[in-house]
């Protein structure tokens, strides 16, 4: 099924088509699929957060090459919002719909009852529907423990709106590697932003580190929340990484070129979004297929926010 393999890119090919194998996923690279033709919708929460423009190009990648057009699509998904959603989805006689949001389970039956749909990132774990994702309980519990073997002992978690499976899961992930090295969950380390944004993350990072007994590190279960941080413990006359360390997740464009650069956790993006768009165009294809649920790999960054031993690229935190 995964034809013109030029217009993607060799890495994201590759583990793209590893993945589909040890899912049984029935495709062949010498018969490619004939294009159907068609709009696929992809719902996203907003266009603020720069996580989601590398998984929408993936999932363009994949439409275009089977034919399909691709709509982005950014509002949330509510009982409110449902009925503006269903006109769009008749208006334009959409074929499919990729969810990147957090959407009501009762929401979500109504629209699978409606359009074939394939949820990315984020998922319902109480619902029969495919979804490619990523194991975000694990991929938090490394960040956490990367930051424990640096010495920090009291480790602030600044972290997205509790509705989302991923703000839950790093919330877990957080817990356990605390739990494991025997340290308690504080409550006064812990922020629960209601979404993702800069300015709010750097007045929690502030009161924190302004407090009679601040954190060491900051893991943040986003890489605007850790830029956020770091700007914070300057204002605070405090140096990143030697006074405080400060790690990020998603790995998006500005963390490899920040002052310092950020330590991170790398989502595939753009192998998400494609894989999502292919497991939506075999669920058009094939109705009745069995409902496939996959997740991706992670891979831990560190660069300068949490080593004492890299070279510094120059400039302060």
């Amino acid at each position: 099924m995964l034809n013109h393999r030029g217009i993607v890119r060799g890495d994201t090919y590759n583990r793209v088509v590893d993945a589909l194998r040890r899912l049984g996923y029935p495709f062949s690279e010498d018969a490619p699929r004939q294009a159907q033709g068609g709009l696929i919708i992809l719902n996203a929460p907003s266009f603020e957060n720069p996580f989601y423009s590398e998984v929408i190009a993936g999932a363009k990648t994949a439409a275009a090459s089977h034919g399909y057009d691709l709509l982005f699509n950014p509002f949330h998904i509510n009982q409110g919002t449902l009925p503006s959603l269903l006109a769009l989805l008749g208006r334009t006689k959409a074929v499919g719909l990729i969810t990147l949001n957090h959407i009501p389970t009762d929401v979500l039956v109504k629209l699978n009852s409606v359009v074939p749909l394939v949820q990315c990132c984020e998922y319902d774990e109480n619902l029969d529907l495919p979804y490619v994702s990523i194991d975000d309980v694990k991929s938090a519990r490394q960040m956490v423990e990367h930051l424990l073997s640096g010495g920090c002992r009291r480790i602030a978690f600044l972290c997205g709106p509790a509705r989302y499976k991923y703000a839950r899961h790093r919330f877990r992930g957080y817990e356990s590697a605390l739990a494991a090295a025997g340290i308690p969950v504080r409550p006064e380390l812990i922020v629960q932003l209601p979404e993702v944004r800069y300015d709010l993350a750097i007045s929690s990072a502030m009161q924190m580190l302004n407090s009679a007994n601040p954190p060491d590190a900051f893991f943040t279960s986003s890489d605007v929340y850790a830029m956020a941080a770091i700007r914070a413990a300057h204002l605070a006359g405090r140096q990143v990484p030697q006074e405080v360390m400060v790690a990020g997740f998603d790995n998006i464009e500005f963390t490899s070129i920040a002052i310092p650069s950020i330590t991170t956790i790398s989502q595939p993006k753009s192998q998400m979004g494609f894989m999502a768009c292919e497991l939506l165009l075999e669920k058009i294809s094939m109705p009745n297929a069995p409902n496939k649920k996959v997740l991706l790999e992670t891979e831990l960054i560190i660069r300068e926010s949490t080593s004492l031993h890299l070279p510094r690229q120059g400039g302060g935190s």
